[in-house]
């Protein structure tokens, strides 16, 4: 049902409650939006991951990736300071994916678009010098030191 499909509705069933004989009659009406879907454009970014929780079915949460990748390859540092920075599409929340998240991108690569088929970084610490990588080209996580020069996609979360 859409939006206004839905208002529709629900004036019509005030009007009729109103001109009901039948005394207090309540009604209730969910309007629910239609769902989010990998690969839609949606708040600064694409959607590349949604969850749907089950004790509260009308939230949606989820991942949006940038539209495209940062302009140059860059240290694991200067990559998480960047996003940490970063304002774009209006909203100034984004970060350097963690290795899970950016297994998700990897995941939805066709649908969000635009990556390629290099490694890029993750905001997870192996260890005091390296940090966890994802090759787009062949999904392969990788420990790289943090002065490597990798490619860089900010995400938010929703």
């Amino acid at each position: 049902m859409t939006g206004s499909a839905a208002i529709i509705l629900a004036r019509q069933l005030l009007q009729a409650m109103l001109a009901s004989s039948f005394g207090v009659v309540a009604t209730f009406v969910v309007l629910m939006a239609e769902p989010l879907k990998n690969g839609e454009s949606h708040g600064g970014g694409i959607i590349a991951f949604v969850e749907q929780r089950i004790s509260k079915p009308s939230q949606q949460h989820g991942i949006i990736a940038a539209p495209s990748d940062l302009a140059n390859p860059m240290s694991w540092s200067d990559a998480k300071a960047t996003c940490d920075s970063l304002t774009l599409g209006g909203f100034n929340d984004w970060m350097l994916p963690d290795k899970a998240d950016l297994k998700r991108l990897f995941l939805s690569k066709k649908a969000i678009g635009k990556f390629q088929d290099t490694d890029y970084w993750s905001s997870s610490v192996f260890e005091p010098d390296s940090a966890w990588s994802q090759c787009f080209l062949n999904g392969k996580e990788n420990i790289r030191s943090r002065q490597s020069r990798l490619r860089v996609r900010p995400i938010r979360k929703f």
